[in-house]
């Protein structure tokens, strides 16, 4: 009977250690799992909560936004789901699910503002830009150094003349590449941590020609519409619209993405 008392007095204290060994990061999952459960049960407000406690405490990644933004989506607030797709395509441009919903989420807007036209180099360069991560560029650069790396190796070290001339071509041909690929991640970087991208997140907002109440209407934007940050004053966001209209609108009634 003792040995059994010592062994669940010992139970007893190590039950407390052994959750201590529980990770935050492990805790979080466990939270966003939870979230998953009510999801599926369609208790979209608590999923919703739950995905925002875990992002809230720094756990972010693509696929929790992707879950957030199916969960508003749902509850039918397009605005926010628009948001969540928006920074999930941010952390994973290629994820093709989040970038479907998120055209499907765009068709449910009320806004339709027609883009200005660009130039097919203009819209090929912006591809470049959005759809590979700095990571995706990264490993890019990478391999590139390392081909070139290669390239010159065998330049110096090799006596046959056609391994020279080979090994001369592919050095500039990867030198050139290896150039822009260095552009396309600095630009892509700079994409990655500008935030100056917005989604408007009320029902209807009116924009201003100057940030004061009392200054000229001079459009309403309605819940879902993208735009960018130009300025920021006193509590007042300067934006621009896809068609280049421009005007200020209170921060409040906007989210940056």
């Amino acid at each position: 009977m003792k040995k059994y008392l010592i062994l669940l007095t010992i139970s007893i204290l190590l039950a407390p250690a052994a959750n201590a060994m529980i990770s935050p990061a492990q805790l979080k999952v466990g939270y966003a799992q939870d979230a998953d459960s009510l999801y599926r049960i369609k208790d979209y407000q608590g999923a919703a909560a739950g995905y925002e406690s875990v992002l809230t405490d720094g756990f972010a990644s693509a696929d929790l936004y992707y879950n957030l933004g199916n969960t508003y989506y749902r509850m039918g607030q397009f605005g926010r789901a628009i948001l969540n797709y928006e920074r999930a395509l941010r952390l994973e441009p290629g994820m093709s699910d989040a970038r479907q919903n998120l055209e499907l989420a765009n068709s449910k807007t009320a806004d339709r503002i027609t883009s200005l036209p660009k130039i097919f180099l203009v819209n090929w360069y912006d591809a470049l830009v959005t759809r590979l991560s700095p990571s995706s560029w990264r490993t890019i650069v990478i391999i590139l150094v390392l081909i070139v790396a290669i390239a010159v190796f065998f330049l110096v070290t090799s006596r046959e003349i056609s391994l020279r001339k080979g090994s001369l071509a592919t050095l500039i041909s990867a030198g050139i590449l290896l150039i822009l690929a260095v552009w396309f991640l600095i630009a892509s970087t700079q994409h990655f941590n500008s935030h100056a991208e917005a989604i408007v997140l009320e029902p209807s907002v009116t924009v201003k020609s100057s940030p004061e109440h009392q200054s000229v209407d001079k459009l309403i934007l309605h819940e879902g519409t993208k735009v960018t940050i130009t300025e920021s004053l006193a509590g007042w966001h300067k934006i621009t619209l896809s068609d280049g209209t421009t005007g200020w609108c209170q921060q409040e009634n906007i989210k940056r993405i």
